[in-house]
């Protein structure tokens, strides 16, 4: 005996209602129905009509007008017992009228049931979902091991890689399994350095105790062989220039951006890192103000190499839209304590920055005599 799913009563359509309304009308009624369902394990009725199912999938198309020598559906309720009842209904409301209600509770079902009956817009839908809900993209990541869907895992990935510092803040990341953790770990593009990731994953690492120590020695051996690789953050940089020197005075550096047009998102800077006689880790930080206010933070230790290298300061997005202005201030590199650190700098006489002026404005606080900064990560509205 089936379930049922109290339809609208029948009666006249509404009139003198725009046309998605009078549609609207008819998911779910009896009204004209023409076509059933079973849905779902308790075979929940559902009422149907068959010309904007056929209209709207190729697939319903095919089981109505028995194309290719297939036998017509006629007679008895057709049996989808694959498909929960609300996810039907939320199925049903993209084809009559284009409207389905999608979240991060039903985003991977309602995908299920797009890609069983052919519906490219719906799956569209909800890969758009998942480009801008940034924080369901973990839940969504997960729930599709369900189904393993490749180009929703691909969509998922695509906005971790895109913020991923506050991805990893995320209570959901800590109950994601090793694959997917690895799958997140192994991005070339993911817009934060090395050390960040490795104290996210150390982080699961923990939330994983039976396992702790076997899981953190692979991740970190699959971030060691990435490592090989360039990062590629897809951000822009606005470059610095200026005349070279070493110095054991302070190195710091204040400046003030200004989005031009859209929407523009800072990610990060890059701060050289070349001392002489250090053995020592350096320190180097990056605030980024809003008037008087804090909003990104980020901090570092970095180890000291033969060679002069760049290390990005990666933080959360900052998204500014046109007009507006934040203050960002870089300190370091510096040593802990009190000895004094030579180390490669720019001096503050005859600089310039360097990149689209369309894009963003940069006006330098020239209160700094001597400045590690090499460029601004930043990246228009994508």
């Amino acid at each position: 005996m089936s379930a049922n799913v109290s339809p609208p009563r029948p009666s006249a359509p509404p009139r003198g209602e725009p046309d998605q309304q009078r549609v609207k009308f008819l998911v779910n009624s009896e009204l004209l129905s023409d076509v059933s369902f079973l849905v779902g394990a308790k075979g929940t009725l559902i009422h149907g009509h068959r010309f904007p199912l056929a209209a709207g999938s190729d697939v319903f198309y095919r089981m109505f007008t028995a194309e290719k020598g297939a036998p017509p559906t006629t007679g008895g309720p057709i049996v989808v017992s694959d498909v929960e009842p609300d996810t039907f209904l939320e199925m049903l409301k993209y084809v009559y009228y284009d409207n389905p209600t999608i979240s991060e509770d039903n985003l991977v079902d309602l995908y299920y049931a797009a890609a069983k009956y052919n519906l490219m817009g719906l799956k569209d839908r909800c890969r758009k979902f998942v480009a801008t809900e940034e924080g369901s993209v973990m839940k969504i990541y997960q729930a599709n091991v369900k189904h393993g869907f490749e180009e929703l895992n691909d969509a998922c990935l695509r906005t971790i890689s895109r913020n991923p510092l506050v991805m990893f803040r995320s209570s959901d990341f800590l109950e994601l399994p090793l694959d997917l953790v690895e799958r997140i770990s192994a991005g070339s593009k993911l817009r934060c350095n090395d050390d960040q990731l490795m104290d996210a994953l150390r982080k699961w690492c923990k939330h994983q105790p039976e396992h702790q120590t076997e899981h953190f020695k692979k991740l970190s051996d699959q971030v060691k062989r990435h490592r090989e690789q360039t990062r590629d953050y897809r951000c822009r940089k606005w470059l610095f220039f200026g005349p070279i020197c070493y110095t054991i005075d302070p190195c710091k550096g204040t400046f003030h951006v200004t989005a031009q047009r859209e929407v523009l998102h800072l990610y990060g800077v890059g701060m050289y890192v070349g001392c002489h006689e250090n053995d020592q880790p350096m320190s180097l930080s990056v605030v980024v103000m809003d008037g008087e206010k804090m909003i990104r933070r980020s901090q570092a230790n970095v180890p000291p190499r033969d060679d002069i290298y760049v290390y990005d300061c990666m933080f959360e997005r900052v998204s500014l839209r046109a007009g507006t202005k934040v203050t960002v201030v870089c300190d370091g590199p510096r040593r802990q304590g009190e000895t004094p650190l030579k180390k490669f700098t720019f001096w503050n006489r005859g600089f310039t920055w360097t990149g689209d002026s369309t894009v963003l404005k940069i006006e330098d606080g020239r209160n700094y005599e001597h400045t590690a900064i090499a460029y601004l990560l930043y990246q228009v509205k994508e």
